[in-house]
């Protein structure tokens, strides 16, 4: 009994810190089980679910780091009576838990900034926390990708591994040995609890936030180099059948993301029209788009829309839609021709109606779909469709008078 009564408990800090990073590693565990079996997990909830598990491997890594830095401070309470045999392998697990708690997040940081998605990490799903990636040089983002990407599963197996020796161990001093195993880490317990340092504090709390408010600033004072926008010009003087009045008129563009529409916007677009309804033989088309004006209201993708992956800003600054044959389809047309994006071309119908007034301004609107995998877009992110969907719906309205006589 005196043996017993001899134990103490762990000190507020370290209880705190250890139940915490327990619960985020059985929760990374459990969502990285589900994320190699994503197929199995609702559209609306992968890409989220991904995001929260890197949000979570952030909050693993700050933790331990105060963790550790409270360990220097504070002495952890002596084990109970125990064999030799026993003590030695509590002190390779816990050197173990403390190796993992640094290197599992690491491998998971370097994978994710090494992989060629570029996909920003936005801590809590929120556009004003987005956590730096790690400087890779580009030569090496593959090898260093492939190796992150099984160093972090394997030790993450490890992990598991260790969770059922370490509990496995407890119950067995608990149960068995009729010690006070889990009293010594339980905040509430009958057990005296090993004093806490107020300078172990301040600097654990430092070095935490330092870290994390650390890497919240290099990655908005870092920032992203910004592409010149093509100049257009303007349509007011252009020589097309009809003039457009931008002011009233939109392009626009819906894709579905995780199942949920989400839509996008084109800042800057010419468009050389010659159109009669009365002379369709002759009509034609000429839509020209600033490349760097396209945006989408996604802050996952947004960031890939003119990188190698996307529309290649940087060597294709230019998307361009030709309409060359026109026809009609009931009371409304149809334009067909090609859509040029990144130099690849791709065959378009775009069905369209079209009203004019008595002063003969006109109002066209209508819609067409492209296969972003067909134009390449997206194929190193999602080349399946399992977050971004395959289909592009484009949706346009004009408003535009004749610059000459119309028959």
């Amino acid at each position: 009994m005196s043996a017993t009564h001899s134990v103490r408990a762990y000190s507020m800090g370290a209880m705190i810190l250890h139940w915490l990073i327990a619960a985020l590693i059985l929760t990374q565990l459990a969502m990285g089980f589900l994320m190699s079996r994503v197929e199995s997990v609702p559209d609306t909830l992968r890409f989220a679910m991904f995001q929260w598990h890197k949000t979570f491997g952030i909050a693993v890594l700050t933790l331990t780091i105060a963790r550790i830095a409270w360990r220097l401070f504070h002495t952890p309470p002596a084990h109970a009576p125990m064999t030799w045999a026993e003590r030695a392998a509590a002190s390779i697990v816990h050197a173990l838990f403390y190796a993992l708690m640094l290197v599992v997040p690491l491998t998971g940081w370097l994978l994710v900034s090494a992989s060629s998605t570029g996909i920003p990490t936005l801590l809590f799903l929120s556009d004003t926390l987005v956590w730096p990636h790690l400087p890779i040089p580009t030569s090496m983002r593959a090898t260093v990708e492939a190796a992150s990407e099984n160093a972090h599963v394997i030790l993450a197996y490890g992990f598991g591994l260790l969770l059922v020796l370490h509990v496995a161990g407890a119950l067995k001093h608990s149960v068995i040995d009729r010690m006070p195993s889990f009293s010594r880490m339980i905040p509430f317990g009958w057990l005296r609890r090993m004093p806490s340092s107020a300078i172990g504090v301040l600097v654990s709390v430092v070095l935490a936030l330092c870290f994390i408010g650390g890497g919240l600033l290099i990655s908005r004072t870092g920032g992203t180099a910004s592409v010149n926008a093509a100049d257009l010009g303007s349509t007011e003087a252009s020589p097309s059948g009809w003039v457009i009045d931008k002011m009233k008129s939109a392009l626009t563009y819906t894709i579905n993301f995780s199942g949920t529409p989400t839509a996008g916007t084109i800042g800057k677009w010419d468009a050389f029209i010659e159109f009669d309804p009365d002379n369709l033989g002759a009509a034609k088309a000429r839509i020209v788009i600033d490349a760097a004006s396209i945006d989408f209201d996604n802050s996952f993708v947004r960031p890939n829309i003119g990188g190698d992956d996307g529309l290649q800003t940087a060597t294709h600054p230019l998307l361009e839609v030709v309409l060359d044959h026109f026809e009609t389809a009931g009371e409304a047309y149809v334009g067909k021709g090609n859509v040029l994006v990144r130099g690849v071309t791709v065959p378009v119908s775009v069905p369209f109606t079209m009203q004019r007034d008595g002063a003969g301004r006109a109002i066209v609107a209508g819609t067409a779909e492209l296969d972003r995998l067909a134009l390449g877009l997206g194929l190193q992110n999602d080349g399946k469709g399992e977050w971004l969907d395959k289909v592009i719906r484009v949706a346009f309205k004009l408003e535009a008078t004749p610059s000459g006589p119309m028959s």
